[in-house]
């Protein structure tokens, strides 16, 4: 339901307690009208775009995955599709120097990337 109505989710639990199974479900299910119970018909159809965090994950990295996933709800009706993106993996992105989880802020807040939003790279190259 959360996907359906664009709501952010965030899904955590140990290794190995089936949360990648459950977003195989989720994207198996929520096919739309292709789905195969009525249930699923009734929800949009999910495009899942993951992006694999680790600790050389960038702000450009995230940010660029919801611009994916932007582009493709421009592209299809929205009363049938939704993209979502998949932060795979991301408490390893916590240990990136250049924290490029604070970009989470204003996506999740306003949908947008912010005008702040700078990776520490860009930062040490003005210097």
């Amino acid at each position: 339901v959360c996907i359906d109505l664009r709501i952010p989710l965030f899904l955590v639990g140990k290794p190995g307690s089936s949360k990648s199974l459950a977003k195989d479900v989720v994207k198996n299910a929520m096919r739309g009208d292709l789905s195969n119970r009525n249930l699923f018909k009734r929800l949009k159809q999910v495009h899942m775009v993951s992006y694999q965090c680790s600790p050389l994950s960038t702000a450009e990295g995230i940010i660029s995955t919801f611009d994916q996933c932007q582009k493709m709800q421009r592209e299809n009706d929205l009363e049938k599709f939704v993209a979502c993106v998949v932060l795979d993996e991301v408490g390893l992105a916590e240990d990136s120097p250049r924290l490029p989880l604070k970009a989470l802020h204003p996506l999740l807040d306003d949908g947008t990337a912010g005008a702040d939003v700078k990776d520490e790279d860009e930062d040490d190259q003005d210097e």
